[in-house]
Parts: C-alpha cells; structure tokens; sequence
C-alpha cells in the first residue's frame, strides 16, 4: 500500500459523514433563521412602529396594529440566546437544544397564542388603513426606511412572520432528528422536543378555535333589530320552543339541571365582579353630578353675617379659589383617573356576558340530544356539531373566565386605591388653601369666628332633630288602605279570603317575571315561594296579571268594617259554610255591625324542595314537596347541614338546604268574628 492510499483512509475516518454533515448546517439553519427572524421583529416594532408613533397619525391603532409583537420578541430573544450557547459543536448538544425547547414550551405557547388570536384583527386593520390615504402614506414612508435593510414592500412581511415563525420550530427540528442516528444520546430528547412543539402548534388552534366561536356569538348578540328578526324562522323558533321545554322541566323538577361546580362558581364570581364594578360607576357619576352641583353653589351670598368687611374679603377670596380652582381640579380627575376607567372596565362585561348566556343555551341544547342519545342510543351530524359547541363553549369560559376576574379585580383595586389618593390631594389642597387664608382673618377675630361657628352648630343641630321628628311621625302614621270595591269583589270570587293581602309599599319589577305594583293595591296570593323555592318572592294575582313580588312588601288585608255594598257577598261567603241554598242565604238576616275578619296566626309546614335520593341507610330519599318532619336540625357531629328527619315513615339524615318552609293555607281558612 503506497502512501497515497494510507492518508485517503485516514481522512475518510476522521472527516464527517454526510449525515452528520446534514445534521450540522440544519443546527446552523434553526440558529441562523431565528437569528434574521429576530432583527425583522425589532425593525418592526422599533423602526416602523416608532416612525408611526412619532407622527400622531390620528386614527391609527397601533396597538391593534401590532399586537403583542413585544412579547413574541421577549421570548425569541431569550430563545436564541440559549441556542447560540447550546450550539457548540459538542457531543451533548443535541440533549442541551431539546431541553431548551422543552424549556420554552410554555412561554412560546402564551405569547404566540394570543399573537396568532388576534392576526386576523391586524389583517383586516391593515385593509382598513390602506384605504385611508393619511395612514398608509405615513406607513409606507416607514416601510421606504427600513426597505434597504429587508427589502420588504408591504407591511404583511413583518406581521406574517410571527404565524410563520412557530410552525417552523416543530420543521427544523424535525430535519435534525432526520439526520441523527438511534443511537445518539439526544436523540429521545429531540424527540421530546418535536412532540412539546406539536401541542404548541395544536393548542394555537384549538385557542383560535374557541376564540373564533366566541367572536361568532358575540357578533349574533350585537344584531340590529332588523336583522334579528330577519334570522326568525321555524328552525329557529322550534329551537327556542325546546329550550322553554327543558327549562320547565328543570324549573318542576322533572329533569335535574346539568350541574359543574368549578363553571357554577366562576359565573357566581363573574356575576359579582360585575354588579361591583357597575354599581361602583353608577355611584361615581352620582357624586360627579353632586359635585357639579355643589359647585354652583355660592356661599358668599350666606356670609352677610359678618361685620368685618375685611374678614369677609378674606371669605371671598378663599371662597372664590376654592370653587374656581381645588373643587374643579378635583372633578376633573374624578371624571379622567376614575368614572373613564370606570366605564372602560363596564364595557368589557358585555362580551363574557353574552357568552354565558349563550352557554346557557346551548346547555339545554346539550341536555336536549343527550336525552335522545339515551333513548335512540345515537345522534345526527347537526346534533353532534351542537355538542361540541356547547363543549367548546364551556373549555373557553373555563379557560378564560379566571383570568378575566383576576384582571378586572385588579383593575377594580387599582380604582378604588385611585378613589383613595384623589381624596387624599383634595384634603391636601383644601388644607394648603385654608393655611393660606386662615391667618388673614382669623387671629384678629378669633373669639367671634368660633363663637359664630358655635351658633351655626346649634342651629344644625335644632333642624336636624326637627327633621328627625318629621320623619319619625311619618313613618309611624297607619298605612291608609284605600279601599278598592270592584277589585275587592272580583279576588274573593276567586279566592280565600286568607289570600287576600295589601301592598305596603311601591313595588318596581326588576326581572321578567316580577310585577310593578303601587302602594295600596290587593292582591291574591297564589304561592309562598318562587320557582326556586324561596320565600321571600310570592306568586301573586293582582286581578288579571300573575307575577313575582317581594313578601316583605305584602300585608294580609284587615278591613276595619265592610261597605254596605259587600254585606250581600260577605253575607252569602258565611252561609255556604252552613250548606244552605241560595234563597236561604239571601234570607239570612245581616248582623247589626260589620263583621271582621280576623286571621288566625300564621302556621307553616316543612317540605322537601328538591329531589334527593338516599345512598345508604342512613339517609333518607326526599320528593319535592313531599311533607317532612324535623326529628333533629342537626347530625351526630353536630353540623347543621344536615337534618334528622322523617318522611313517609322512613327515617334518616338529608341535607338541609334541600327543605324549605312553606304557610299552611288549611290553618289560615279558620277565621272568627
């Protein structure tokens, strides 16, 4: 063998194979892209963005324009500087690359999840623009600046790169693991890392997925009328009349509700959060709208009193700073720092909202088919497009509606500490103004100055308790009951006189289902408790409209004497309780006084609310409305969540929310002259 052939052999072991050499430059590939993706972001976001932010071009969004953009940029950084230290052309660098991707798996995930969300809306923001001549001609200059570095034309080059960028990452790894033999050492950690970059790619579309439902329905909320009565048609009416169909079932307890906890407590919390926040704004506009009125005001006119002319400049002119200057300064930051925010916060209510009303929907829908799986054993393609709708719907309130409270119960904080510090300045500037203008007048006429604030105290305090007197005599005078004949007449036709009852007081229906009633006005209760089972909302007949009102605000109806046109109707209501006939009870003689209704005390009875079936000995299965006697209000420890009781013979423990109690109406029929 002459030498020649000796060196050739000895390259040959020594030089890399060709896949090694593919394994090489598709390392070199996956650090030298991330690297040219990088600087396009920054000249994006840097270049392009700053150039537009300098010109206060109105009407541009560029937020909407650009995204989160910053935070992809974060992530890519970081990213490549842990490759760039990884890529070593060691042995272990394989394992060291893996384990970078398996690193950043969660932050690639979040921050290009909401990037990939929302590029449909820069997209269609960019369409917009480039309609409006001022905006895109800025754009373009922007574009002309930083072409020589790209060579980029449109501004869809730099905001595409993003989606591009992460379905790449799963591409170039990929490639390497092509090219590295079974048996290296990181070649189950590629793996890994190709797999963690796959889930990136399918919980983007899956989050695209649920956010695109979402938009959908918050679009069909935000129809016009027209519209909306454009899309009535029998599908959809048969759809809501099936959804009316599950609710009654629920509402009687033929059906149980479709229950989830961790769902039920979320919209509990959201429902809060909201009532919070918009009874917070209503209160803020109330006390700007004091403000302003208290700013109208002129106290210099009540200040004749003083005899020191020189004192009563010095009035005037704290007065006149103090009106012109601190208290409009101080509404102007209520309105900027706190009511502005307030509404912001308010307006992003309406889009979970509409979303937790349509879940509801589709919960019956859901219910609906699940029925008919049951009974059929399977379903249609339509049937099974609702299903995972409703089960898209609730991953996405599941997913979002935590974080949705959280943000806006930080925001609320951040208001109410706002509150706090606008108040703590107007305390400080009155007081800065009152030390500027206190000495001028006040040394010098210092006996008469609180001596008169004395008088003035006292005066306060006399009409305050005179108003106190008024009100308390009011409150105290007897309720007239104006007296409704026809009305009268027309509910003891139908009903007992026990059911007969007064409002005491005006009552306003809030919900669909409540009644608006006046002071004074009867009405005939048809139910002690709601739908739900509480007692503090009766079902009421108030003559012709049956409704919800609140028990607190009803009175059994006493009259002190009957009117002579109901001794007739009075007289015949006692003779059938005698069994006679018509003619004997008009030949009834009348009593020589009215007669007067006087209930017996109000008894009540325990029934079982909902349905509860028993899981062992212990307890005892409860039907709604089944009668059920109270043994022990509590169990063996001691807890009161749970009863002792008896119903229908059988004795055990059910819990106690599930009872309520309800008027015995056969107590309340007994009546005595």
């Amino acid at each position: 063998m002459d030498d020649s052939s000796c060196y050739e052999e000895v390259d040959k072991s020594t030089s890399p194979s060709k896949m090694e050499q593919k394994q090489i430059k598709a390392i070199e590939e996956l650090v030298t892209t991330e690297k040219r993706y990088l600087t396009s972001l920054q000249l994006c976001a840097t270049d392009i963005r700053n150039h537009l932010q300098s010109k206060q071009v109105p009407d541009l969004d560029l937020e909407g324009l650009f995204g989160n953009i910053d935070d992809v940029i974060l992530v890519s950084s970081n990213l490549l500087k842990h490759l760039e230290e990884t890529a070593t052309g060691k042995s272990d660098q394989l394992l060291l690359i893996s384990n970078v991707f398996l690193t950043f798996k969660q932050e690639l995930e979040d921050a290009y999840k909401l990037y990939c969300v929302n590029y449909d809306n820069i997209l269609l923001l960019e369409s917009i623009y480039k309609k409006n001549e001022n905006i895109w001609k800025e754009v373009i200059e922007s574009l002309t600046a930083v072409r020589s570095d790209t060579g980029a034309m449109t501004l869809t080059f730099y905001l595409v790169m993003p989606v591009q960028r992460i379905l790449k990452y799963q591409l170039l790894l990929e490639t390497i693991l092509k090219n590295t033999p079974q048996s290296d050492e990181g070649y189950a950690a590629l793996e890994k890392a190709i797999r963690a970059m796959q889930e990136v790619n399918i919980n983007i579309n899956e989050y695209k997925g649920l956010r695109e439902v979402a938009n959908k329905y918050i679009r069909a909320e935000n129809l016009s009328i027209k519209d909306s009565i454009c899309r009535i048609n029998t599908h959809s009416i048969a759809k809501k009349a099936s959804r009316l169909s599950q609710v009654i079932k629920h509402e009687t307890g033929i059906l149980p509700k479709t229950k989830d906890k961790d769902y039920d407590d979320l919209v509990m919390l959201f429902n809060i959060i909201e009532k919070d926040v918009t009874t917070l704004k209503k209160n803020t506009g109330n006390y700007i709208t004091n403000v302003e009125h208290f700013q109208h005001l002129n106290p210099c006119q009540d200040f004749s009193d003083l005899v020191d002319e020189h004192v009563a400049a010095c009035y005037r002119g704290f007065i006149e700073k103090l009106y012109q200057q601190v208290i409009p300064q101080f509404k102007r930051r209520l309105e900027s720092i706190i009511y502005e925010p307030l509404c912001v916060l308010t307006s992003m209510f309406s889009g979970p909202q509409q979303l937790v009303r349509k879940h509801k929907d589709k919960m019956l829908d859901y219910e609906k088919i699940q029925e008919k799986i049951k009974q059929e054993g399977g379903a249609s393609y339509d049937e099974k497009t609702v299903e995972k709708t409703y089960e898209t719907l609730h991953s996405l309130l599941l997913s979002e509606l935590p974080r949705f409270n959280r943000i806006v119960l930080q925001l609320q904080a951040q208001i109410l500490q706002a509150i706090i510090y606008v108040h703590h300045d107007l305390a400080n500037n009155i007081l800065e103004l009152i030390s500027q203008h206190l000495h001028e007048f006040l040394p010098s006429h210092k006996v008469n100055f609180w001596q008169q604030t004395e008088e003035t105290l006292q005066k306060s305090d006399v009409k305050l308790e005179e108003f106190c007197q008024v009100f308390e005599s009011i409150m105290e005078q007897i309720i007239e009951q104006p007296f409704n004949q026809e009305k009268l007449d027309m509910l003891l036709k139908k009903y007992d006189p026990s059911k007969i009852y007064l409002v005491t007081n005006d009552i306003s229906g809030s919900k669909d289902l409540d009644l608006t009633l006046q002071r004074g006005d009867l009405v005939a209760v048809l139910q002690y408790a709601d739908t739900k089972g509480k007692t503090n909302r009766w079902l009421v007949d108030s003559g012709g409209q049956r409704g919800f009102v609140p028990a607190g605000k009803l009175s059994l109806y006493q009259p002190e004497k009957e009117p002579a046109g109901n001794k007739e109707l009075l007289s015949s209501s006692l003779a059938d309780v005698g069994d006679g006939t018509n003619s004997r009870r008009r030949s009834c003689p009348l009593p020589e006084r009215p007669l007067s209704l006087q209930p017996m005390p109000m008894q009540y009875q325990v029934i079982a609310a909902y349905h509860f079936a028993a899981r062992g000995p212990h307890e005892a299965t409860l039907q709604p409305g089944e009668a059920v006697t109270i043994l022990e209000a509590h169990d063996k420890r001691g807890s009161t969540e749970w009863y002792l009781v008896e119903v229908n013979g059988q004795r055990g423990y059910v819990p106690s929310n599930y009872l309520m109690e309800v008027p015995l109406t056969g107590v309340r029929n007994s009546f005595a002259l």
